[in-house]
């Protein structure tokens, strides 16, 4: 048995909400473009790997899911506070991006058992690419970006791949060092009762 490091995960947790915020930063510095055309590596984060461990590790089902969505959500003010820009951080399609989170953290539970190395790294594929597939028909679905029509899905899914590409680099770098020691420790073992000595 193990148990989770949770400031290993609070860490992690808090460098996903610095760079999810930081190119937003940079766009109210005036050093970089509006979302979606900068050179920022967007979804390479620590994010949806730590939402992945949290459906694999923790107890609490709810606590895996809840806490990867507030600090989202803190994200989401984040954003509002550095460009003004409301529609940035709550958009048509947002509430498919929290189903899309939750489905990472259930794609954990594959791993939830026995975290061999071939089991974490099927879930994480299962997450990438469940995060993608859901994220992008939201986009095509409610973003009024992409005409709704098939083709248009096929573009927004094309057009998503370079996230997809980090999505999964994500999980390659940080899938490991969440289920090494960094993260896990083995339990403590349980105290048994002496049995009374008689003489």
């Amino acid at each position: 048995m193990f148990t989770v490091r949770r400031p290993t995960i609070a860490a992690l947790l808090v460098l996903s909400l610095a760079v999810r915020l930081v190119p937003y930063l940079l766009m109210a510095m005036g050093l970089a473009a509006a979302p979606g055309t900068s050179w920022f590596p967007w979804n390479l984060s620590p994010f949806l790997p730590v939402c992945l461990f949290g459906g694999a590790a923790y107890a609490s089902r709810r606590l895996a899911l809840a806490v990867p969505a507030a600090v989202y959500l803190v994200g989401d003010f984040g954003v509002w506070a550095l460009t003004g820009r409301a529609d940035w951080a709550f958009y048509a399609y947002q509430p498919v991006v929290y189903v899309a989170l939750t489905l990472v953290a259930a794609s954990g539970l594959l791993a939830r058992r026995r975290p061999a190395p071939a089991r974490v790294a099927g879930a994480g594929l299962a997450g990438a690419l469940a995060f993608f597939l859901v994220t992008n028909f939201g986009v095509w679905a409610l973003g009024g970006t992409y005409p709704l029509t098939l083709e248009g899905l096929a573009t927004c899914y094309v057009r998503g791949l370079p996230q997809l590409g980090n999505t999964a680099l994500s999980m390659v770098v940080f899938l490991p060092v969440l289920f090494s020691r960094l993260a896990l420790a083995p339990a403590a073992a349980p105290r048994t009762a002496l049995a009374p000595q008689r003489g």
